[in-house]
């Protein structure tokens, strides 16, 4: 696994261009949300700013994995001269609109899917949590109005009893397991869509199949993506001391992301790509 994580490094570094249709996308969306957010009074309205939404969502992941995947295609060659590497690298970019025409309605589908999928499991673990944990009270708008900032988040924490206090920690714990569960099961989903199955549903099976087929390999994957989104997470808090802080938390929180997708897709060419998928039909 170390030799995996390590491999991983060397080809962000050598594919860093991965970051710039990130960076691009993420600051178009936070746009058009801002847009959206001051003209959109009506259902229909709501809707058509929903399709545009997951349209723009779909071009850009199909475009964007598949250029991961030709990244790490370009990773394992052997380049005679540096030169002839980066101009493959910088070429990465123009494989985004074959992406977009091959990868496309899948993953327009598997979006839908997870949304579906996403909220059976939270009334599923709600109703989890009523049963076991039971209610809080305090409302929903009193939550909203102590995430406004950390001043009134301490008052409306010093607010609750001991026994409320509690329950709000049994609520976190149990959402926090809950989600790291479905992040660990899909982990493989999309590589499974880029790599081999343009359906949707199907390569949600088969994700997950193989997830469990190599569960240690896939634990410790994902343990260590948990630590080091801990780690980014904790180093983000003091993101807001000082605009130069801001921009390096930012340039290393982009750096992240692709590292981490270049990781997981590392591991999957590796495991289950080639002859070791043979070996898996063949089982």
């Amino acid at each position: 696994m170390f030799k995996l994580f390590k491999n991983a490094y060397k080809t962000t570094n050598e594919g860093i261009i991965l970051a710039t249709p990130l960076v691009l996308f993420m600051w178009i969306v936070t746009i058009y949300l801002s847009f959206a957010k001051g003209v959109v009074d009506t259902i229909p309205e709501a809707i058509s700013a929903f399709i545009t939404l997951l349209c723009m969502l779909g071009a850009f992941c199909s475009g964007w994995f598949f250029m991961v995947k030709k990244t790490i295609e370009i990773s394992q060659k052997e380049f005679i001269l540096d030169e002839d590497r980066a101009k493959a690298t910088l070429n990465l970019i123009k494989t985004i609109p074959s992406g977009i025409g091959k990868y496309f309605l899948a993953f327009i589908g598997m979006a839908l899917i997870f949304l579906i999928l996403f909220g059976l499991f939270d009334i599923l673990v709600y109703k989890i949590g009523i049963h076991y944990i039971g209610k809080i009270d305090f409302s929903a708008v009193q939550l909203k109005n102590a995430m406004a900032s950390p001043q009134e988040m301490k008052v409306f924490l010093d607010s609750l009893s001991e026994t409320q206090l509690l329950k709000l920690s049994q609520w976190n714990l149990l959402f926090m397991g809950a989600t790291s569960f479905i992040t660990f099961i899909f982990m493989l989903w999309i590589p499974e869509i880029i790599y081999k199955t343009l359906n949707p549903l199907i390569a949600l099976f088969k994700s997950i199949k193989k997830v469990f087929i190599k569960f240690p390999k896939s634990l410790g994957l994902f343990l260590y993506i948990t630590f080091l989104n801990l780690v980014i997470s904790f180093a983000s808090t003091f993101a807001m001391l000082n605009i130069f802080i801001y921009m390096i938390m930012m340039i290393a929180y982009f750096y992240f992301m692709v590292y981490i997708i270049v990781l997981i897709f590392l591991y999957y060419d590796k495991e289950f790509n080639g002859e070791n998928e043979k070996n898996l039909d063949e089982e």
